[in-house]
């Protein structure tokens, strides 16, 4: 029997655009640093997934700056990657794709969290900004407990929430990361594949649904069944 639902974040509760990184500039210039960086830091930022490894599972800001200045050859000080963070909980937010009524009613059957490869307390405040927060038991974040597709990650989260894998679903729009997730601990999920693109046929597992749009959750128990 389902009893939980493990929701990604970006790009599938907030849509996660690249000309968002516009508001990277009012880190920059916070920090005394050429604005015109913005899209690159963007770019290096999402490589930062591309080092993780079974041995060094969790984020953390001190190796995420040294990615952004190797990627980039910079000498940034930590402030940027605390302003930065900031500009994703205040600014990266005007694009929320899963839509209240949706979330409202799953809240009332199932218990909701969300499990992201990004820093726990960011996306906490980016939830509690688009009034989201109240519906989750809580936001996982790769600092405290390890980052997707890794077994060990997900058992982390499994043990918090005493519960088996056949009492879950993962539901997120990365093949790679939230799918391969799910496989990794034997649990269901369901693929928001919104562009059509996201099912890489490369990449072959299995125990998972897709929709390409979040209303379809409103039926979650036909569509998992």
């Amino acid at each position: 029997m389902i009893k939980n639902l493990i929701f990604d974040l970006d790009n599938t509760i907030i849509k996660d655009e690249e000309e968002d990184s516009i508001y990277y500039k009012e880190a920059l210039k916070k920090c005394g640093y050429d604005e015109t960086n913005y899209y690159k830091i963007f770019c290096s930022i999402d490589e930062y997934d591309a080092i993780k490894t079974k041995e060094n599972i969790y984020y953390n800001k001190e190796e995420l700056l040294e990615t952004v200045n190797r990627v980039l050859n910079t000498n940034y000080e930590m402030k940027l990657i605390d302003e930065l963070n900031l500009s994703i909980e205040k600014y990266w937010t005007k694009r929320v794709i899963l839509k209240k009524e949706v979330i409202e009613k799953l809240s009332k059957k199932y218990n909701l969290y969300v499990y992201t490869n990004y820093f726990q307390e960011t996306q906490k405040n980016r939830l509690k900004n688009i009034g989201y927060l109240k519906y989750f038991k809580k936001v996982f974040g790769a600092d405290e407990y390890g980052c997707k597709p890794f077994k060990k990650s997900f058992e982390l989260i499994l043990k918090e929430i005493t519960a088996l894998p056949e009492e879950c679903v993962m539901i997120g729009d990365t093949k790679d990361k939230d799918i391969l997730a799910a496989n990794n601990v034997g649990m269901k999920s369901i693929l928001y594949d919104y562009n059509g693109k996201r099912d890489k046929k490369e990449l072959s597992l299995k125990n998972y649904t897709i929709i390409n749009n979040l209303d379809m959750l409103l039926n979650f128990e036909k569509i998992i069944s």
